[in-house]
């Protein structure tokens, strides 16, 4: 990202744009956001198509010269058009737009460096065969992201309809992931649920059945990490109220669920579990897929 851009989305809230319905549906999460905490909004588009070392691109500069001029006028209309119809519902907003010539992962990564949060659609697609499946690209996006990513599901969704939900794990991008639960619960007035979710690795496989847990006596044992790895929350935050719990199971499953009645749910992108033996992985993409309210993915960047 140049530095022309990077001086665009520092301190914003930036959302990736690509006409598609996960796109819009993103697009008004975040102007809500961004309204509501006095925060820029900045609407990024990003096609590779407007770069001419492309290979489709370098093909239809041969058959039209102005190519590249006529498809950046074009699609620098139409956010025009969009940034309009934000301003529209929300006047008090800053709102702009950013066309960038990059792959709209790739673009959307780089602006997460230093960008308030980036918000994307959790799928998208468009008529046009050119425009990238931001599905895809959400996908990417978390995997190179450099600063939280937040992805929103299609449907309406309100800020503070419900709890924020933190998916804990004894690891430094979980550890990451509860501050920013902690104040996403803080500014929407609700309660944070701190949730450990545990099983058997599955990778023991028939080893498995071999492994005696006292489940009641696990559930207290977890609880009290649980209680341990909550403390420093409750402690720099003592109007917050939190709830913990423990879920013998899925993680993918406990949170998935936990987002039916939740605003937000966190996760860190990945780790281990620290309770000695229990394998809890990486959930992060499965959540992003199939939570039914916006998703916030988080690492520790300081590593």
């Amino acid at each position: 990202m140049s530095e022309t851009a990077s001086s665009h989305t520092a301190g914003r809230i930036v959302v990736g744009y690509d006409n598609s319905p996960g796109a819009i549906g993103a697009l008004t999460y975040a102007a809500a956001l961004a309204a509501s905490r006095g925060l820029a909004l900045v609407i990024l588009l990003a096609l590779s198509h407007l770069n001419p070392a492309d290979r489709r691109t370098a093909r239809a500069l041969k058959v039209d010269p102005n190519y590249i001029e006529t498809s950046s006028a074009r699609s620098q209309a139409q956010l025009d058009e969009v940034v309009g119809q934000v301003i529209a519902s929300h006047p008090q907003l800053e709102v702009s737009s950013l066309l960038l010539a990059e792959d709209p992962a790739g673009a959307l990564a780089a602006a997460s460096k230093d960008a308030a949060l980036v918000v994307v659609g959790a799928r998208g697609h468009s008529s046009e065969k050119r425009l990238p499946l931001l599905g895809g690209t959400a996908a990417e996006l978390i995997t190179h992201a450099q600063g939280p990513v937040m992805v929103v599901p299609e449907g309406d969704h309100t800020l503070n309809s419900g709890p924020v939900v933190i998916g804990l794990q004894d690891a430094p991008d979980s550890l990451a992931a509860s501050e920013i639960a902690a104040a996403e619960a803080l500014r929407r007035g609700v309660p944070l649920v701190a949730m450990y979710a545990w099983d058997i690795a599955p990778e023991l496989g028939d080893f498995s059945a071999m492994v005696r847990l006292d489940p009641e006596q696990t559930h207290r044992d977890l609880d009290a990490m649980l209680r341990e790895l909550v403390a420093p929350l409750e402690e720099a935050h003592p109007e917050l109220i939190v709830e913990r719990r423990v879920v013998q199971g899925s993680a993918r499953v406990a949170l998935v669920d936990a987002s039916r009645n939740a605003s937000l749910v966190v996760v860190g992108s990945r780790g281990l579990g620290g309770f000695a033996g229990l394998l809890l992985g990486s959930v992060s993409r499965s959540v992003t897929r199939e939570a039914l309210c916006p998703v916030i993915v988080a690492r520790d960047w300081q590593k």
